[in-house]
C-alpha cells in the first residue's frame, strides 16, 4: 500500500478527504441526503435543492484540500489551508445548530462537528511536527 501516506494524520485526512467527495457527490447528485442532516429541531426540512447542490459542492472542494494536505503535510499553505476546511465546517455547524435552528441534535449533524472539532485538535497540535516554525 504504497500510496497511502505514513502517519495517522495524513492517513485521517485522506479518509475524510474520500468521505467528503462522495458526499458531495450524493448532495449534489440526491439532495434527500442534505435534507436529514439540514431538519431544524421541529423536524423541518431546511435545505433547498439549490443549497443542497452547494453544500455538495463545498464537500468536493474540502476534499481536494483534504487530500492535497494528506500528501503534502510539509507545505504550510496546504496545512493551513486544510485546518481551515475544518474551521469553517465546524463553525458552520455549530452556528446551524446553536444559533439559526436548522440542526437537529441528531447522529447526521453531530458526527460533521466532532470530526471538524477533532481534526481542528489533531491539526494544531501536530502543526510544529508537519510544518516546523
Amino acid at each position: 500500500m504504497d500510496w497511502l501516506p505514513a502517519h495517522v494524520l495524513p492517513k485521517w485526512l485522506l479518509l475524510v478527504g474520500v468521505i467528503a467527495a462522495l458526499n458531495g457527490v450524493q448532495n449534489t447528485l440526491r439532495p434527500v441526503f442534505s435534507h436529514k442532516v439540514y431538519a431544524s429541531r421541529e423536524g423541518v426540512r431546511q435545505a433547498t435543492p439549490l443549497a443542497a447542490r452547494l453544500f455538495g459542492l463545498w464537500n468536493v472542494t474540502s476534499a481536494m484540500v483534504r487530500v492535497y494536505a494528506a500528501y503534502h503535510m510539509n507545505e504550510r499553505g496546504a496545512y493551513i489551508l486544510c485546518l481551515g476546511t475544518f474551521v469553517i465546517a465546524c463553525y458552520h455547524f455549530v452556528s446551524e445548530m446553536l444559533f439559526f435552528g436548522t440542526l437537529a441534535t441528531a447522529a447526521g449533524s453531530i458526527s460533521p462537528i466532532l470530526v471538524a472539532s477533532s481534526s481542528i485538535v489533531a491539526m494544531v497540535s501536530q502543526y510544529s511536527y508537519y510544518v516546523g516554525k
